[in-house]
């Protein structure tokens, strides 16, 4: 059984604009290792739904998430998808003092399938472990000018 993966961090970034990367779902194929494609499919003033694929060593998944965008401070991303027996992440993103963000960021994902726990799980643990790294990454790569 996989544990749910929590991390929280202070990022030198605005939590608005840190928001606005992780809302940029039709933008992961360009830096989060696991997803291939991702494309919104319905939109509304503040939930979207999200045609995704994700590859998984040499298997690939497509799947449909619902995002919940309470700007600027919390993303939450569901999916009542067979491929999923559980699919949660949950973004916050609280402002410091300083200007600064902290990032709290929670995954809570099993992938159905029994012969394929073993090696999902193993995945699904690097995805959360790199998650917060990779918007890192890209908010320094669209913007040179934040220290991070």
């Amino acid at each position: 059984m996989l544990i749910p993966y929590h991390e929280r961090r202070v990022i030198e970034i605005s939590s608005e604009y840190m928001f606005d990367l992780v809302a940029d779902v039709e933008r992961y194929p360009e830096f989060l290792p696991l997803i291939r494609k991702a494309m919104i499919v319905r939109r509304d003033s503040s939930v979207y739904e999200t045609q995704q694929t994700m590859a998984l060593g040499v298997l690939l998944y497509q799947f449909r998430t619902r995002t919940e965008l309470n700007r600027p401070h919390v993303i939450r991303v569901t999916s009542a998808d067979w491929t999923f027996r559980r699919f949660k992440i949950d973004w916050s993103f609280t402002p410091t003092p300083e200007g600064h963000c902290c990032v709290d960021f929670a995954l809570d994902c099993q992938i159905r399938g029994l012969w394929l726990n073993p090696f999902s799980n193993v995945l699904i643990t690097q995805m959360g472990v790199t998650m917060v790294d990779a918007f890192v990454a890209r908010a320094r790569q669209l913007n040179p000018a934040y220290p991070l």
